[in-house]
């Protein structure tokens, strides 16, 4: 096989991943905007549906046009991959419609949950529309290493946190997604897990005392260990 005929079978494979990827962004999107549109919860104008069902529409919008080949792009990793951070974002919002947000200047539980997930969203634009203006490396492989580990890592924690406590259900969380890179060290792992433990248990259950010292925090009605 000569080398334009490599180029022009690379170019093709190419352009049918850019339609399946878009095909699959217009796909997710009008999933997540059913959801949007039918949740019973607030529909007003700075309610919580309207951050996912605007950011759904624009995803759709887009995809619909990378899959009609009307948007050409120079590197497909950096579009797909702040894509998929939009698309994780917008789960998170539809997730925690039904929480409440702020009450006056107070932290509601939705709160932290929304502003993370309305920055994630802002991040992973930011990543896709340089995938439009720099040139950048073509789609590699899909390895499914990285998404299993990470997705058990999601349902340890949903499986966990109510009966360990989020002290156990946090470090067992970061020992199972740590598995999604061959390159872990499992000491560092471990050490590091103590850390961040630590610091999500100080996050969301304080504000405290200790020792006299003001410790803030969400205050986020949460039990740290076991009830037996």
């Amino acid at each position: 096989m000569s080398d334009e005929t490599r180029s022009v079978t690379a170019e093709a494979s190419q352009q049918f991943m850019h339609r399946v990827g878009g095909a699959i962004m217009v796909v997710l999107a009008l999933i997540a905007l059913g959801i949007a549109y039918y949740h019973p919860g607030n529909v007003g104008f700075f309610g919580p549906v309207v951050m996912p069902i605007v950011i759904s529409i624009a995803v759709g919008v887009t995809g619909a046009a990378v899959a009609s080949g009307q948007i050409t792009l120079r590197s497909p990793q950096d579009f797909f991959g702040g894509a998929a951070l939009v698309g994780l974002a917008v789960v998170a919002m539809l997730a925690s419609l039904d929480l409440p947000g702020m009450r006056g200047f107070a932290f509601g539980p939705g709160t932290a949950p929304r502003l993370f997930a309305t920055l994630l969203a802002g991040v992973g634009g930011a990543v896709s529309i340089s995938g439009f203006v720099f040139d950048g490396p073509p789609l590699q492989h899909f390895a499914i290493r990285g998404p299993l580990f990470l997705t058990a890592a999601v349902f340890c924690f949903a499986g966990t946190i109510r009966p360990l406590g989020l002290v156990a259900a946090s470090y067992l969380t970061i020992l199972v997604s740590a598995g999604a890179t061959p390159e872990v060290r499992w000491h560092e792992t471990a050490i590091w897990g103590v850390i961040l433990t630590i610091f999500c248990a100080v996050l969301f259950t304080c504000p405290c005392n200790i020792g006299g010292i003001p410790i803030p925090g969400l205050n986020l009605p949460m039990q740290l260990f076991p009830r037996f």
